[in-house]
Order: structure tokens, then C-alpha cells, then sequence
């Protein structure tokens, strides 16, 4: 029997700095690496992260990062054994 597992996964937008390792400027939790993904196909944190470029410079990028905690599990039930009523 195998489980099904999804993850949380974090949209991240992080800005590079010389000599300085700091925390993403912006993070979204989603349940799933697909909507994570979802997200960043249709464009749809454009706004935002176009924004930070013009306050910050081009040293930004964004990326979904796949977290090691599940967030759903799914684990199929056997089916039951046939009983022999006779």
C-alpha cells in the first residue's frame, strides 16, 4: 500500500545581498507544490514582485520551495477480505 503525500510549499520572493544573508522579503504558505506553482505560471504575484524589483534592483527572484512538512497524507484502505457465509 502506498501513501499519498503533498507538502506545504512556500512562494518565496527573496532579495540577494552582498555579505548578508537576510530572510525572504515576502512569503505565501500554499498546501501544495501546485498551487505554489499555479501561482507563479499565471502570473498572479507579478504585481508584487515587480514592485520589490523597482524598490530593491534586479538581485530579486522568486521560487516555490517544497517544505518537509505534510500537509495531507492520504493512505489507502485495504479492501476487505471476502467472508464465506456458507
Amino acid at each position: 500500500m502506498v501513501a499519498m503525500i503533498e507538502f506545504f510549499t512556500v512562494l518565496m520572493i527573496d532579495y540577494q545581498m552582498a555579505a548578508y544573508d537576510a530572510a525572504p522579503l515576502a512569503s505565501i504558505v500554499y498546501a501544495t507544490e501546485s498551487h505554489c506553482q499555479q501561482v507563479m505560471d499565471q502570473g498572479l504575484a507579478d504585481p508584487i514582485y515587480d514592485h520589490i524589483v523597482k524598490l530593491y534592483g534586479n538581485d530579486i527572484f522568486m521560487t516555490c520551495e517544497v517544505s518537509d512538512v505534510p500537509s495531507f497524507i492520504l493512505k489507502p484502505k485495504l479492501r476487505p477480505k471476502e467472508q464465506n457465509n456458507g
